[in-house]
């Protein structure tokens, strides 16, 4: 079947652990759309987060975002946007200043805003912030100083420890929201029912494309639902192989991890021309 959409994670999957793409990727994603396949990203990232590598590959498809609480076409028009209720947003900080040893990140459509208690290494705070492009940021001084409103998604980072047991104790009032952890070190919190496969169905049906169309690929469990909801899943191991691989999903060998998307595409190559998307990348 051939593939007229490839929807794409980012950290671990487009770039390496270092947050570096390489040549190869950049190479496999320029010759897609140059076959006329619309290219998307899904990323737990916010807009700014990628928009430089939008720029630097000219990407052509739309964007799933914070884990798919914000969808937005290649035009930069809002398909979806779902955001935590004030109410929720009041229990995760105040659970995560309970649990201490926490910086909180709320991410909105236009920046991040976030908190860190007395202690925390305000310098690996920045450099992981860098690490993810978001620049566009400002620290408060209180939990209770940050945003209550538009807010996608809420990143909890700390120590692994600190943030296995946050998960894992979480309260009952906030059971409806989805949550995630990306890395060891970082948990994530998205309005309820939000999640990569559901917006990757969404874009289907926005850009008429079938799922079995699609060649997804990603290297942790927020990407498993967009893997299930893709014709063609790829997956990126950099750790242990998850429980819930979809049947038939590809395995990237761990010699070409930091050429994942390149390995993809030449495998499906193999087996298939790829076919057009609709419209001229501009959807």
């Amino acid at each position: 079947m051939p593939i007229r959409l490839m929807a794409l994670d980012v950290d671990g999957t487009l770039t390496d652990e270092a947050g570096k793409i390489s040549p190869e990727n950049a190479a496999a994603v320029r010759r897609a759309m140059d076959a006329g396949v619309l290219v998307s990203l899904a990323t737990g990232r916010p807009h700014q987060g990628v928009e430089a590598i939008c720029s630097g590959l000219g990407i052509n498809g739309p964007l799933i975002l914070t884990n798919g609480s914000l969808v937005l076409s290649a035009r930069g028009e809002i398909w979806h946007e779902q955001s935590l209720g004030r109410q929720d947003l009041r229990g995760v900080y105040r659970h995560a200043q309970k649990a201490g040893g926490l910086c909180v990140i709320a991410f909105r459509p236009e920046d991040v805003v976030f908190w860190a208690p007395g202690g925390m290494d305000a310098a690996r705070i920045a450099a992981t912030l860098d690490s993810f492009l978001l620049f566009r940021r400002s620290a408060v001084a209180s939990p209770d100083s940050l945003p209550l409103e538009r807010v996608n998604k809420v990143m909890l980072m700390g120590e692994e420890r600190t943030v296995a047991e946050l998960l894992q104790n979480w309260p009952a009032e906030l059971s409806h929201l989805a949550r995630s952890r990306s890395y060891p070190y970082l948990g994530e919190v998205n309005p309820p029912g939000v999640g990569k496969g559901e917006a990757l169905r969404l874009v289907c049906r926005r850009l008429g494309i079938a799922p079995g169309d699609v060649l997804a690929a990603g290297d942790g469990g927020t990407d498993l639902p967009m893997l299930r909801a893709a014709g063609h899943a790829v997956f990126v191991p950099r750790g242990p192989l998850p429980a819930g691989l979809p049947a038939g999903c590809a395995v990237v060998p761990r010699s070409e991890l930091d050429r994942a998307v390149a390995w993809a595409a030449a495998c499906r190559r193999r087996q298939s021309r790829f076919r057009p998307g609709v419209g001229n990348g501009k959807n």
